[in-house]
């Protein structure tokens, strides 16, 4: 398979699997009220919190591997996925689910869809991105039917609407990719645990720190302020998310390339994509800025007028981690792990400082614009500590980056 081949048919697994979630949550707004889409943002905050933390350590490090042919291992995937099965069930009982029993079905989602994900970064790796996308076109047309039936009238519990996502939309997706490797053997658990122990003591860390922010302003929202305020950052979120494919796309996508065809070039393509991705966020930002009121809230029910107030703020903060996904990108590809570790301890300090100042004012205008702050000292952190790299040439980063540095 060429390489264009493989980066067009990776992208296009990539937007499925995005679309499926946020169709999923265009869906769930429409039929549910602020305070109970607020805790279905929530417990969909911490099914996505474990899914980028497993993405960006497990998923990155099979990722890395292009063209081993080996499949990723499922026992540590369905082990971090409990983990974060029993987290949310506590979270729930102490932080509150909003009497909502759809949030403990996204929840329990973990055990079923981390498996799948990983397996189809193990897919695209080994160069057989057509088996993710049929898995993940299996999903996205479950999401759509839902979808269409929503706007047909149909109108579904949020509940019910979410038990046939998870299971019909979900457990399709995992039977299509897992009947190619139906006579293969899966890797060893242990075996791959041995072989990668020296990365993931320090990916996992960078993983869980990276991904915390998100679920930490979910979290301290639902704790003092309101449900409605969660609602209104996830709706912003689901507008925006087209955009959330670009970043998806990533250690899935491009770093599998990075490695396997392009040396000298890193760089250049580190920074190309971030400019890129930053004028495709502000391009879509400027299609949602024309969207008409009566649209809006065909999108997203009740939701709507909350996340439009604050959408200008999401959309600059997801510029700002465009233009930072480039030094990340350049950074994974020398597995530069502990620099790496270093940059994700300074921007949760930071986001802690933002929250600290920001929620006793009650104004998630203040909050989402201290958010935005945070982005950009972390930006400057990342593109001071990858200035180095592109000048670096590529064979003496791979020697480099056999060590976590």
């Amino acid at each position: 398979m060429t390489r264009f081949r493989r980066l067009g048919l990776g992208v296009i697994d990539q937007a499925f699997s995005s679309l499926s979630n946020v169709l999923f949550l265009v869906a769930a707004a429409r039929g549910a009220g602020v305070d109970e889409f607020g805790a279905v943002s929530f417990a969909y905050a911490l099914f996505a919190f474990g899914l980028a933390v497993q993405r960006s350590s497990l998923g990155l490090l099979v990722s890395l591997s292009a063209g081993s042919n080996r499949p990723p291992p499922m026992v540590l995937s369905l082990a971090w996925a409990a983990v974060v099965a029993t987290l949310g069930v506590v979270l729930g009982s102490t932080i509150g689910d909003g009497g909502s029993a759809a949030y403990y079905v996204l929840v329990g989602a973990c055990l079923l869809i981390y498996p799948q994900d990983l397996l189809r970064y193990g897919a695209i790796a080994e160069g057989r991105a057509h088996s993710a996308v049929a898995s993940d076109g299996a999903w996205l047309a479950v999401t759509l039917g839902l979808l269409v039936a929503n706007l047909a009238g149909l109108r579904l519990e949020v509940t019910t609407m979410t038990l046939a996502w998870v299971l019909a939309g979900g457990g399709s997706a995992l039977v299509v990719i897992l009947v190619p490797l139906r006579s293969r053997r899966g890797s060893d658990g242990r075996g791959w645990l041995r072989q990668h122990a020296g990365e993931l003591r320090i990916l996992g860390p960078d993983a869980l720190l990276a991904c915390l922010a998100p679920l930490l302003l979910a979290a301290v929202m639902t704790s003092h302020m309101t449900l409605g305020d969660v609602a209104a950052v996830r709706g912003a979120g689901t507008l925006l998310g087209p955009a959330a494919v670009l970043f998806s796309a990533l250690p899935a996508v491009v770093v599998p390339e990075l490695v396997r065809v392009l040396s000298d070039d890193r760089a250049r393509l580190a920074v190309a994509q971030a400019a890129v991705m930053s004028v495709l966020v502000l391009a879509w930002a400027g299609c949602l800025a024309l969207l008409p009121r009566s649209i809006g809230e065909q999108v997203l029910g009740e939701t709507w007028g909350s996340a439009r107030a604050i959408l200008p703020w999401v959309v600059l903060e997801q510029v700002v981690w465009a233009l930072a996904s480039g030094p990340i990108s350049l950074l994974s590809t020398y597995r530069r792990w502990r620099t790496l570790l270093t940059v994700r301890v300074a921007y949760l300090a930071a986001v802690a400082v933002v929250l600290v100042v920001t929620v006793g004012s009650g104004n998630l205008v203040w909050v989402m614009g201290g958010m935005v702050a945070a982005a950009v000292a972390n930006f400057v952190i990342l593109a001071g500590a990858s200035r180095g790299l592109h000048s670096e040439p590529a064979a003496t980063g791979a020697t480099a980056g056999s060590q976590p540095g």
